[in-house]
């Protein structure tokens, strides 16, 4: 009986013990120990916008609450996803598509629930206010539609940017490119809202480049202090707006420097006029007739 006793006292111990690393795992802190360079941004970002009197900016969140899954709604499951985080920088993930290594340098997405848990209403919203565009846009407005491409993401693109297709079964799908990052997720249109000045590099910062990386994230954030995120560029949109056939599905082509479609234009651009059409595509035929007389022969 006293063997029994001290194996039940023994598990609750562990038990609690995982508990509370689980939730230590998901404190700003915890994270700070290894993201080094991240955390003194986050640090130094909060002291420029106490200085210069600025508006809200994702610095000001616990890390974890966009990173773990289910975290900004403090559920338990976050809690165990950040230790299980913390022990794989130990511990090799299996994958079966993958050799046993450590994904030390992989890039952490955020859950678009994460984003949906403060910006609720973001997910019916269908156009950008006018005074939050680059003054290049205010003229022409830009629309999106949130939702539908929401629930595009969530069913086209993820059927085969998951890793399980069918929620019902609890094995990998190899034949299934579950690596691939779904485009359609939040942070994929709205970089910069955090760590803006990673960019697209993760490793490799001498001191000097990160001074130099974090002010001109600053400068570029700064122009919109309301927000602080980053308006989806023509590059992002045309990743899926190209005019290809994916998955049985076509959808038109986002080229905005060269397209002759005005009825085109509009589905995004809903302030553009007929006028500032023709205007723009003679604009851009003298830029390219230009361009061609500046090349050399031959």
């Amino acid at each position: 009986m006293g063997r029994v006793t001290a194996y039940i006292v023994a598990l609750i111990v562990v038990l609690a013990l995982v508990g509370l690393a689980a939730d230590v795992s998901t404190r700003s802190a915890t994270c700070m120990v290894c993201h080094q360079q991240q955390a003194e941004f986050a640090h130094w970002m909060q002291g420029k916008l106490k200085a210069e009197d600025k508006g809200f900016s994702h610095e000001l969140i616990a890390c974890a609450q966009c990173h773990m899954e289910g975290a900004a709604a403090g559920t338990i499951g976050s809690r165990f996803r950040g230790l299980l985080h913390a022990v794989t920088y130990a511990v090799p993930q299996i994958d079966p598509r993958e050799p046993l290594t450590p994904r030390l340098f992989k890039k952490a997405r955020i859950p678009s629930e994460n984003c949906q848990y403060c910006h609720s209403g973001a997910v019916n919203r269908k156009a950008v206010l006018v005074k939050d565009l680059p003054k290049v846009l205010q003229p022409i407005g830009l629309q999106m539609d949130h939702r539908k491409h929401l629930l595009t993401g969530e069913d086209a693109c993820g059927r085969c940017h998951e890793r399980y297709k069918d929620k019902q079964v609890t094995t990998a799908d190899k034949t299934v490119n579950y690596s691939e990052v779904n485009h359609l997720s939040c942070d994929s249109c709205h970089t910069a809202a955090s760590h803006a000045y990673l960019g697209d590099r993760m490793l490799g910062w001498t001191e000097k480049e990160f001074h130099q990386a974090r002010e001109e994230a600053w400068n570029q954030m700064a122009k919109n202090p309301r927000w602080m995120v980053k308006i989806p560029t023509e590059k992002t949109c045309g990743r899926c707006h190209n005019g290809k056939i994916h998955f049985k599905t076509k959808i038109f082509q986002a080229n905005c420097r060269t397209g002759t479609s005005y009825d085109n234009c509009v589905k995004c651009h809903p302030l553009m006029t007929r006028e500032y059409f023709d205007n723009y595509r003679q604009q851009q035929s003298k830029v390219t007739s230009a361009s061609h007389k500046e090349k050399p022969e031959g």
